[in-house]
């Protein structure tokens, strides 16, 4: 797992930055205006372009958030997890995919 960036509570959302090779950008997430039953709990915006969602996280892995970041340069979206700390500075961790699993080879022919 990398650290993409660090955030802080700020008001009912969270504001940090995203740092990364490619990327750099200053990040917030809000609760959204209206909920759905399954909706994310926050959006997630770089100034006021909405490029993902955060859900509350139901594990024990000691994530506050689920995040899913995307971006049409991508390949595909991101998975992360805002991670609970002491110190007030949370870290947002990214969750790599693991890369598919190549098929076994067939068997050899048997002989003729």
């Amino acid at each position: 797992m990398s650290i993409l960036g660090h955030f802080r509570r700020d008001g009912d959302g969270f504001t940090g930055r995203l740092a990364s090779l490619s990327l750099d950008a200053t990040v917030r997430l809000a609760p959204p205006t209206r909920t759905f039953a399954k909706g994310p709990d926050y959006l997630v915006f770089v100034g006021e372009a909405e490029v993902g969602a955060a859900w509350r996280a139901a594990d024990t892995s000691g994530a506050l958030l689920n995040v899913k970041l995307d971006d049409p340069a991508w390949p595909e979206p991101i998975n992360a997890r805002l991670m609970a700390t002491e110190d007030g500075v949370l870290p947002l961790t990214w969750i790599r995919r693991d890369p598919p699993e190549k098929p076994a080879s067939p068997p050899p022919a048997p002989p003729e």
